[in-house]
């Protein structure tokens, strides 16, 4: 509920063809110029640059050659060198409307300005580009790079496509900075939970710091790479809902995972209620963003419905069966009748057939486990999980824990988190606390058992997957340390712990010098 993809490839080719008459260059090489526009929306870009560099070349002044180029610069992450053309071409461009250009004119300076200070990291071969702001964003470059060269191989094969590279993806310190590049609010991100998005041939996320508990930030580079590899594939032809449902259903393929909707136990409880109610939400509904839904339950739904609506298509037609209706989308058929040609059937009955299937899916217990969604930091100082805790006697206990913890009373705030976990049984943040003093008070094998079923209920839950990694490393178990610690540092990278533990845990040579770095420089202390 946090990834987004905002095409525009239709949009842009109904201005550029409504605005033929006022191209400059005029003849052949206006026609060239209109041809690189939407060239550079489908994302080839190799065909824009060539087109562009000539007719540079040939009209060095022209104010619409001068602003196309700033766009392709824009594209290629050469910001400094968009806005020396942007500053060239002026007001005199008239190939776009002015709006438009006016829309580009402020967002490729601002991304200029965002990015300024950002620090660059390239993979050993070139193909990957990790920017970021300097200090502790620097802990990411390893594992992002570990993810999107996993990400590139994997959905590469699925999706039959290759992008030339290199792969960018720039990492905002905040939400707020992120929707300074973006055509997203910050209220649109707190909101529905959306804060990463592909856009303009590169990944951007926002920064595990930036939340309360950090998120799956390693899988949302799947997920924003397939928006990547599907734009191109599809020339941008495909609509929001089937981008954002194939997106979902091939995020964890990075992992080595099979291909699966893969919900959390809270998003499968949101799919059934809405099944039974009969309030599934309708894909055009998903027009033109998940990230305008008016909730992340909403957000969560969305991604629920349209992932296993791919995971039934996908399962009947195969990876070939989906590929063939992506080229025929990228053809200009519409999505809904390139599924059903593939399928030999009509949309309407897939959909039946999807609705249907929906019945089959298994209930979700009694007690379904929450939602947990996302919430934003405000400023620099501690972390607080305490206000997540529903249940307002469980949250006193929690916070008289807290105060006890942090002041060297273990054994009290023990006390205060059982009465706590008495109060909230199914509560994760709870839970965690609780074995975490398990922990402390050197009873691990108390501290596993304390969080088994959140494990399960909670996966996205970072101090779950820490504090059993801790646990099991200190019972000896180094392969399910391991496994839980990488989990751990997957949802929430900037908790020192898990790399600490992680680098005794592991027996993989590379990942120990890369946790070790890591916990040296978020200020964390080796085991002895």
């Amino acid at each position: 509920m946090r990834r987004v993809s905002l095409g525009g490839a239709a949009a842009l080719l109904a201005l550029l063809t409504a605005r033929t008459a006022f191209a400059i260059p005029p003849g052949e090489d206006g026609r060239a110029l209109r041809g690189a526009a939407t060239a550079m929306v489908e994302l080839r870009l190799e065909d824009a640059s060539r087109a562009i560099e000539r007719l540079a070349a040939a009209h060095p002044n022209d104010a619409d050659v001068r602003f196309e180029r700033a766009m392709l610069r824009f594209y290629r992450g050469d910001y400094s060198g968009a806005v020396s053309d942007l500053d060239a071409a002026g007001d005199a461009a008239t190939l776009r409307s002015e709006a438009d250009r006016r829309e580009l004119d402020a967002l490729i300076r601002a991304t200029h300005e965002a990015t300024r200070s950002f620090v660059t990291a390239r993979s050993s071969d070139g193909r990957y580009v990790v920017r970021h702001a300097p200090g502790p964003d620097a802990v990411l470059v390893p594992w992002a790079f570990e993810a999107m060269a996993a990400a590139d191989r994997t959905i590469g094969e699925e999706l039959g496509v290759r992008v030339p590279g290199p792969i960018r993806l720039e990492i905002y310190p905040t939400a707020a900075s992120l929707a300074d590049v973006s055509s997203l609010t910050v209220e649109d991100i707190a909101t529905s939970g959306t804060i990463a998005l592909c856009k303009w041939d590169r990944l951007m996320v926002t920064s595990p710091r930036a939340l309360v508990r950090g998120y799956p930030w390693m899988d949302t580079i799947g997920h924003e790479l397939v928006h990547l590899f599907l734009t191109r594939a599809s020339r941008d032809r495909a609509p929001v809902w089937l981008q954002e449902g194939i997106a979902k259903f091939l995020e964890r393929r990075w992992r080595g995972e099979p291909a699966a909707a893969a919900l959390d136990p809270g998003s499968e409880a949101l799919l059934y209620a809405a099944v039974q109610s009969g309030e599934l939400l309708p894909f055009d509904r998903l027009h033109p963003s998940i990230a305008l839904l008016p909730s992340q339950e909403q957000a969560a739904l969305a991604f629920a419905q349209v992932a296993t609506f791919i995971e039934g298509y996908y399962r009947a037609q195969g990876a070939e069966g989906l590929r063939d209706a992506i080229r025929r989308v990228a053809n200009g058929i519409d999505a809904r009748v390139a599924l059903g040609e593939v399928a030999g059937t009509s949309f309407a009955n897939l959909e039946r057939g999807w609705r249907e299937s929906l019945q089959d899916r298994p209930a979700p217990p009694a007690d379904p486990p929450r939602l947990l969604t996302m919430r934003l930091r405000h400023g620099e100082g501690p972390t607080e999980e305490a206000s997540d805790v529903e249940v307002e006697a469980a949250r006193r206990h929690l916070r008289l824990g807290d105060l006890l913890w942090d002041r060297g009373r273990a054994r009290a705030a023990s006390i205060e988190y059982g009465r706590a976990h008495e109060r909230a049984p199914d509560d994760p943040i709870v839970a965690a606390r609780l074995a975490r003093a398990a922990l402390t008070g050197g009873r691990p094998e108390e501290a596993v058992r304390a969080l088994e079923r959140f494990r399960e209920r909670y996966p996205e839950h970072a101090p779950t997957w820490a504090v059993s990694g801790a646990a099991w490393l200190a019972m000896g178990d180094r392969a399910q340390a391991a496994r839980a610690l990488r989990e751990a540092i997957r949802l929430n990278p900037f908790d020192p712990a898990p790399h600490c533990d992680l680098a005794e845990a592991t027996d993989v040579a590379e990942e120990r010098s890369r946790t070790r770095d890591a916990c040296g420089m978020l200020g964390g202390r080796r085991r002895r």
